[in-house]
């Protein structure tokens, strides 16, 4: 149970990193016109495989399964919080699919994809080494 814990509380440690990402969009990228978006999640997905990199391996006793079980938790943590955001905004759930729409410049997808699988392929990564 301490390990999904951990795991959580790494994920806990992105939603800072995400919205200091959503600020520097805004108020930096947006100069680049069309590339402030795509940007700013290829910007994000690095950090999340950084922090990935970074914290998921000192989570002991952990077998395959557990990471995998990390990714989809990240995963489904991930689209809740940006899901509460649309909410907030008042686009609910539509917002949330439009995000995904990869033709509007939108890396979100890209995103919740390294959260899925950043977990695993970190974990990989570091036992090759």
């Amino acid at each position: 149970m301490k390990k999904y814990v951990f795991a959580f509380l790494i994920w806990v440690m992105i939603i800072p990193i995400a919205i200091l990402n959503g600020g520097f969009r805004e108020y930096v990228l947006v100069k680049l016109g069309g590339l402030a978006l795509p940007l700013s999640g290829i910007i994000l997905s690095i950090c999340i495989f950084i922090v990935a990199y970074l914290l998921v391996p000192k989570i002991k006793n952990c077998v395959k399964r557990d990471y995998i079980f990390f990714g989809v938790m990240w995963f489904v943590l991930t689209n809740l919080f940006d899901l509460s955001v649309y909410i907030k905004e008042g686009e609910g759930f539509a917002g949330l699919l439009q995000s995904y729409n990869i033709f509007t410049g939108n890396t979100w997808l890209l995103v919740v994809l390294t959260a899925l699988f950043a977990p695993t392929i970190a974990m990989k990564i570091k036992v090759k080494k």
